[in-house]
Formats: structure tokens, C-alpha cells, sequence
């Protein structure tokens, strides 16, 4: 049920931001303001994010089987990296873009266009947060705060508009800190998820103590392996377990379903929780 409603949830947001990025883009060019093109590129980078999410979570969150006894995990950290190069390359894209147009002064009417889209990702923003919290998707409520940072990049755009009737350079300067904005995003994301590739463990005495607590409640699971990757003010956590074989994959994903259960509730600030699973 869970990750229906979160599919949903994301599907949802697609679709917005395939309509806002239209908006911007055909809006930029009718009115002649280059930084709202180049923002509704940084909207398509939304797009791409929302689809290989969906895509990732899809596969990988299917459950171990006989010819993948570990999962697909990895899979989604890959898609995840992959979007990031796309995003890096839309960037690169809107700075060369930037440094090749003929600046004329934008129509004002295109300040119409930017609130529609600016209320169309406030909506989805808040749809996404909302949905986020009751169904406990950190998946979710990461896209909410990436479509909220999108609100607030086209809020800037009608400070530049206003600029741009005395300074016509002004258009170029705020294509080009979009551009940065969108390679900057990237790189964050590339970064995060090579590090997940990677498994950089941190060190934190007190999770690691809470969580070997945790497994002392289950007789046949023992954890031999706990990797915490600190990811801004969460964690990420990847747990090495050993299970007997005569275990079935039913009673395996509800062992799963508890522990993660129960980490959760000690309020650790772990946002993923996944596992390697060997059978002895």
C-alpha cells in the first residue's frame, strides 16, 4: 500500500513539473527573458529526478530472490547517478546557452507566468510533504524540499525581471547562477550516492550500541556489519546481517519490516535503512 501511494505521489509530480517546465521554457521565449528558460531546464532536471525515482524505486525495492539473494539496492544508487550526470549536463548546457544570446529587456507580463508556476510548486510541494509524513517516505519529503528550493529559484526571477528593465545583463547573470545552481545539484547528488556505491562507514558509538540492542531481540539474525554514511543531517544506513538458510523470504522480509521498525522508533536520524543479506 505504501509504495503505491508513494508511486502516486511521484507520477503526480512528474506531471507537474513537465507542465511547469513547459510553461517556463515556451513562457521565457514568448517574453524574451533567458533566465526563465534557463529555469524551466532546472525544472526538466525535477522531471528527470522524479522519473528514475520512480524507476528506482520500482526495482529497488524488489525483495531477494533465488537469482538476486542480496537485493537490488545498488540499482537505485546507479539510476540515482546517472540522473545526476543528466542534471550536470542540463547545467553545462544553460551556461554555454548564457554566454551565446542576444539580451533584450524582458515584457512584464512574464511575471504571470512565474506565479503560475510558483503556485503550481507550491501545491506539489505541499502534496508531496503531506503524503510524505503520513506514509513515513523519506523519499517523499526529499522532493518536497527539492520542489520548495525550485519556488524559491523562481521567486528570484521577478527581483530579475525588475532589474533587467534598467540592467539588460541582469537576464544573463541570473541564467548563469541557475546553471550553477543546477551543476552544484548535481554534484551533490553524484557524490552521495558514489559514496553509498563506495560504503564510507561513520563512526557513531551511540547508533551502532542502539542497533546492536536492537538485534540482541532476535535469535537466528545476528548483524556482523554496520555501515552509518552521513548524509547532511541524516544518516543512511546499511546493516551486514547473517541469517540461518532454513529461513523462508516471507518470514525474512518480516523480520526486515520489524527491525527497520524498530530503529526507527529510537528517532537516530537514519533516513535509509537497507541490508546485506548472507544465509549460513
Amino acid at each position: 500500500m505504501k509504495v503505491k501511494t508513494e508511486e502516486r505521489a511521484i507520477v503526480f509530480s512528474a506531471v507537474i513539473n513537465f507542465m511547469v517546465a513547459l510553461l517556463k521554457i515556451i513562457g521565457g521565449n514568448i517574453f524574451g527573458f533567458m533566465s526563465l528558460i534557463a529555469d524551466g531546464f532546472y525544472t526538466v532536471s525535477d522531471f528527470i529526478t522524479d522519473i528514475l525515482a520512480l524507476i528506482g524505486a520500482r526495482i529497488g525495492k524488489k525483495r531477494p530472490n533465488k537469482r538476486y539473494p542480496f537485493g537490488y539496492g545498488n540499482f537505485e544508487y546507479i539510476m540515482q547517478m546517472i540522473m545526476g550526470f543528466l542534471i550536470m549536463l542540463v547545467g553545462l548546457v544553460i551556461i554555454f546557452l548564457s554566454f551565446n544570446m542576444y539580451y533584450n529587456k524582458p515584457n512584464l507580463l512574464v511575471i504571470i507566468v512565474i506565479l503560475i508556476a510558483i503556485g503550481l510548486k507550491l501545491y506539489s510541494s505541499n502534496m508531496l510533504a503531506r503524503v510524505g509524513k503520513k506514509i513515513n517516505s523519506s523519499i517523499l519529503i526529499t522532493s518536497s524540499k527539492e520542489s520548495y528550493l525550485d519556488v524559491i529559484s523562481s521567486s528570484v526571477l521577478i527581483l530579475v525581471i525588475l532589474v533587467s528593465q534598467i540592467f539588460r545583463e541582469a537576464d544573463m547573470i541570473g541564467s548563469l547562477a541557475i546553471g550553477l545552481l543546477i551543476i552544484y545539484q548535481a554534484i551533490k547528488i553524484i557524490f552521495q550516492n558514489a559514496m553509498l556505491l563506495i560504503g564510507v562507514n561513520t563512526k557513531n558509538e551511540k547508533i551502532e550500541n542502539e542497533i546492536i540492542n536492537i538485534f540482541n531481540r532476535y535469535k537466528n539474525i545476528k548483524v556482523n556489519k554496520i555501515t552509518l554514511i552521513k548524509q547532511g543531517s541524516y544518516y543512511h544506513l546499511i546493516l551486514g546481517i547473517v541469517v540461518s538458510k532454513k529461513y523462508d523470504i516471507k518470514t525474512l522480509i518480516n523480520a526486515e519490516l520489524n527491525i527497520k521498525r524498530d530503529i526507527r522508533k529510537r528517532k537516530l536520524g537514519i533516513r535509509f535503512i537497507d541490508f546485506d543479506i548472507e544465509a549460513k
